[in-house]
Formats: structure tokens, C-alpha cells, sequence
């Protein structure tokens, strides 16, 4: 009845664990993690960049705008002349 009763219960899948394959899991997973860190880097990296870029153009249409101002008002005196 043993034999019956062994045969009903799941079997459990074997596990390889040889330290040659546990050290390339192991290799795998730090240059994964290397690179996860270093794109974070690189996207700090591009964040930063674009605020930059964010703020110069804020700036330039800050300028424009004066510009305009300015163009407007010497248009309306050369208009009155």
C-alpha cells in the first residue's frame, strides 16, 4: 500500500545547485544590477539635462518677449511720426 500511496502524492521538482551555476546566477544578477544602477545614472543624468534645457528656453522666451515689447513700442512711435 506504500507504493500506492507515494505514487499519489505531487513529486517535487529537483533543484540543481552546483556551485558553477549558483557563481554564474550569481554573475548574472550583478551585471544586471550594475547596469540597473548605472541607467538610473543615466536617467538622473537626463533629467537634469532636460531641466536645463527647460529653463534656457524660459529664458529665451522671457527675452523674446521684451524683445517683442520693445519692437511693438518703436513700431507705434515710428507709426506716429
Amino acid at each position: 500500500m506504500s507504493g500506492v500511496e507515494a505514487s499519489k502524492q505531487p513529486k517535487q521538482p529537483q533543484e540543481h545547485v552546483c556551485s558553477s551555476c549558483v557563481k554564474t546566477v550569481v554573475q548574472i544578477f550583478t551585471q544586471y544590477h550594475e547596469q540597473i544602477e548605472q541607467l538610473k545614472q543615466e536617467k538622473e543624468s537626463l533629467h537634469e539635462e532636460l531641466r536645463k534645457l527647460v529653463e534656457d528656453h524660459e529664458e529665451q522666451k522671457r527675452v523674446m518677449v521684451k524683445e517683442i515689447r520693445a519692437l511693438k513700442e518703436q513700431l507705434a512711435l515710428l507709426k506716429k511720426r
